[in-house]
């Protein structure tokens, strides 16, 4: 291989060394598809990608950025890679560190073009940062105290317990109106808002409803109705939002509320994060915030190399704030040039399911991709053609539905691949992509390859004690279904019977 064609201090090559596919058949990876190649080998300039769900968007983020590092376009530490749970930071940290290593084992590169590691942080932390070195440019002390979930929800607690103003609109419980006032407060932080404008709206809808000719109809006042109870609420958002000034203390929505305010009102700061981030890579792109996408636009906009990834299909976060939108939005939010929107790219093919699996979700998914044309339909690999089984089934009870799952889990766990067996286990049995197997025996199916997703809370105790009555392992992901465990439960009640002995 030839020497860097650049300083490696200051890389700028002007033509690739190695395409995608050389690079892979380098660090003995299978070569990538047409479209994943076109993602990886991309302009250093804003561009986003539709990837459907299972089509390697993970895989391709990192092979970019070694792609990138190989060719010399930018160091390790020049990257910053941005997701939202620190479950997606230490898996896309962890596969950029590995492809990094293979690289590094080559030779093939000179070391010092490879020393460093890229940034890897969830968004939070990332807008945690830019407080942190920042927050005097606001006049805001960069000491003030995070305050945890659980914190919020006790100052929030100890704020409605004690409020005695007009609530004749709410007619739900304390619990209930502290979950409000938190999720008021932050919606108001995630859209750069104030209470006061809030009740500038409210203001609006009843002079707009005033003016009405005809008898307003069940929407409108469903609408009128809905703005007067967050009119009730707001009186609480203004003495939690006291509250925390008064202890020098800021939730996460007011954390990333000022991360924005920074970015948008100090160019200064832009100038230096652009020069300590040459590539930028935005993972789950549609389930940010408008506050979010201000602090994002104004640090690396006016076409800063930015490369969003994501589903608007697979937004998850907008009850807390996110704007699918943000993702269709992003070639004019991003132009490469002023006019000039940035080019969009999409990855439609599928290493996760099987090519029944996939014609089933295309069904089912018509009416969001009717709402988000952009999204591709999502067709097999090779491999996955012909493959695949979706089976439904009805139960008159809950407990014959757990028992049934429980059953086809314990059949998929102890299938081999070859042996004959049920034909939706061992006929459709493939090694995962990118050529690794899977983590049970002999490669084959293990209890931590199997996904059981609910529609309510109440149903993971019958599937929990239906799995383990089969001898299969289960974890309950999220705090509220851990609440629902066992020997959690039993420590929840002695705490309230501790707290309150008549409980």
């Amino acid at each position: 291989m030839s020497e860097p064609l650049t300083d490696p201090a200051d890389p700028a090559p002007t033509s690739p060394r190695l395409t995608p596919a050389e690079l892979a058949r380098l660090l003995g990876q299978p070569e990538p598809t047409a479209e994943q190649s076109e993602v990886v080998s991309a302009p250093l300039e804003p561009g986003v990608v539709i990837a459907g769900a299972g089509s390697g968007k993970s895989e391709t983020m990192a092979s970019r950025v070694v792609w990138l590092v190989a060719n010399g376009h930018v160091r390790p530490e020049q990257v910053l890679g941005l997701t939202f749970t620190r479950k997606a930071t230490a898996e896309l940290a962890e596969r950029v560190r590995k492809r990094l290593d293979q690289l590094r084992a080559t030779e093939q590169l000179p070391s010092e073009v490879l020393d460093g590691e890229p940034t890897v942080s969830t968004y939070n932390a990332y807008a945690g940062r830019i407080v942190s070195d920042h927050a005097l440019r606001e006049a805001v002390e960069p000491t003030a105290r995070l305050l945890s979930e659980g914190q919020s929800w006790q100052l929030a607690a100890r704020i409605v317990g004690e409020y005695d103003g007009p609530m004749d609109h709410i007619t739900v419980g304390a619990d209930t109106v502290t979950q409000r006032v938190l999720h008021l407060s932050g919606e108001i932080a995630d859209h750069l808002t104030t209470t006061d404008r809030v009740r500038g709206i409210g203001r609006w809808i009843q002079a707009e409803v005033d003016t009405m000719t005809r008898k307003p109809t069940k929407e409108t006042r469903d609408l009128v109705a809905a703005q007067r109870r967050r009119e009730q609420l707001l009186p609480l958002v203004d003495r939690y939002n006291h509250a925390k000034h008064v202890r020098e203390a800021m939730d996460f929505g007011d954390q990333m509320a000022l991360a924005a305010r920074i970015a948008e009102n100090h160019p200064e700061v832009g100038l230096i994060e652009r020069g300590r981030f040459r590539v930028v890579l935005l993972d789950e792109y549609q389930d940010t915030s408008h506050a979010q996408l201000v602090l994002l636009r104004s640090l690396f906009g006016e076409g800063h190399p930015v490369t969003a990834v994501g589903d608007p299909c697979q937004s998850i976060y907008g009850w807390r704030g996110a704007i699918a939108a943000n993702l269709t939005r992003f070639p004019t939010d991003f132009p490469t040039a002023p006019g000039r929107p940035a080019p969009v790219r999409r990855l439609s093919t599928s290493f996760r399911n099987g090519e029944r699996v996939l014609g089933v979700a295309e069904r089912i998914s018509e009416p969001l991709r009717a709402e988000a044309a952009e999204v591709p339909v999502l067709h097999p690999g090779p491999a996955r053609r012909g493959r695949g089984t979706a089976l439904a089934a009805l139960f008159s009870t809950e407990s014959e539905e757990a028992a049934w799952i429980a059953e086809q889990v314990h059949s998929l766990v102890h299938a081999r691949p070859g042996e004959p067996g049920d034909a939706h286990t061992a006929p459709d049995f493939l090694p995962w992509p990118n050529g690794e197997s899977g983590n049970g025996e002999d490669g084959g199916i293990s209890p931590g390859d199997v996904a059981v997703l609910c529609r309510k809370r109440s149903q993971f105790p019958p599937l929990r004690e239906a799995l383990e009555a089969r001898g299969i392992p289960v974890e309950v992901v999220g705090l509220g279904g851990l609440m629902l465990v066992p020997e959690v439960r039993d420590i929840i009640a002695t705490l309230r019977v501790v707290h309150d002995a008549s409980a």
